[in-house]
């Protein structure tokens, strides 16, 4: 019987922590076991069949799709209804579990090594779906702090992009522009919206306007994660196969620092590098509804569209 890999260290080597600075990313290889991803796995899938049961019982599809397995299933609901996969990942349900894998003592350990004290949690955190051929889950080159508000480009914020699957390039996997971090600045963003993505929520930066680097492709194994860096230019292509890309992103910062996302909720204070009983009060936080103060009212309950302050910022200025 093949024994399980090792799983790395909580903290990185000397090496890793340069290279991650330098690069502006770094696949961490080996860091969850099966154990730690199973009950977030579970959770997803829960989610999509409550989903599943709503849209039924709202007359919206004709069955739920049941049987069908975690990389199936979303991929037949969104055939019959075609923003299921965009209310999954817009809904923002943090449920127990990823919040247990968000403030898992490893992570944190590893993060408090990057951010040298206190660790919070950012506001904005996904789950992804990424479903086969759906221009909706093709997301173009951009940075992510061109999401947040303008002045907050020089806050730090490390980003665990932790997939559920095996991912490759097939599957629409990240790409990143290697070292584009270093000019410490935000490039011209503008909207995506237009031709097959108008119903799109994404910034992108034109190719004439991408900073130097290497085109880097993150091949990764179930259990590893990409760290990175907020500023670091990446994309990730469409899903060519018949499985399903899941994947959640959990960003990370100082908490005496702003999060250039203020106005819609706050940060959750995950480790007191002074306490070590502290334990974030996920309860209080999850209750405010990002989505709902970030979003325009819609009348329907399944109404598939995203606004934010994003949208505001690059109309204006790009």
């Amino acid at each position: 019987m093949q024994s399980a890999p090792l799983l790395h260290p909580a903290h990185l080597t000397a090496e890793q922590l340069a290279r991650y600075h330098a690069d502006g990313f770094l696949i961490v290889e080996d860091y969850f076991s099966d154990a730690d991803l199973a009950p977030v796995i579970r959770e997803v899938e829960g989610q999509v069949d409550r989903l599943a049961e709503r849209l039924h019982a709202a007359g919206r599809i004709p069955h739920t799709c049941a049987g069908l397995g975690f990389q199936e299933r979303l991929t037949a609901l969104t055939r019959l209804f075609p923003g299921a996969a965009t209310l999954i990942h817009i809904e923002g349900v943090l449920g127990p579990a990823l919040a247990e894998l968000w403030s898992s003592p490893r992570l944190l350990d590893l993060m408090e090594q990057i951010l040298g004290g206190d660790v919070a949690g950012h506001p904005v955190w996904n789950l992804r779906s990424k479903t086969p051929l759906n221009p909706l889950a093709t997301v173009p080159w951009h940075q992510d702090t061109a999401y947040l508000a303008a002045g907050n480009e020089q806050v730090f914020q490390p980003t665990a992009w932790i997939p559920l699957v095996d991912v490759d390039q097939s599957m629409g996997t990240l790409q990143v522009l290697k070292g584009s971090h270093r000019a410490g600045r935000v490039s011209r963003h503008h909207l995506e919206r237009k031709g097959a993505n108008n119903a799109s929520w994404y910034l992108q930066i034109d190719p004439a306007d991408l900073p130097a680097g290497e085109q880097v492709v993150c091949h990764m194994k179930k259990g590893s994660f990409l760290l990175l860096n907020q500023l670091v230019v990446h994309r990730s292509t469409e899903n060519t196969t018949d499985r399903i890309r899941w994947s959640v992103d959990l960003r990370f910062q100082n908490p005496a620092q702003p999060t250039g996302f203020d106005a819609i909720k706050p940060l959750i204070l995950l480790r007191k590098a002074a306490d070590p009983s502290y334990r974030p009060d996920w309860s209080s936080w999850a209750a405010v509804d990002r989505v709902a103060l970030a979003n325009s009212k819609q009348d329907d309950p399944f109404a598939a569209h995203v606004d934010g302050p994003w949208l505001d910022r690059w109309v204006t200025e790009g």
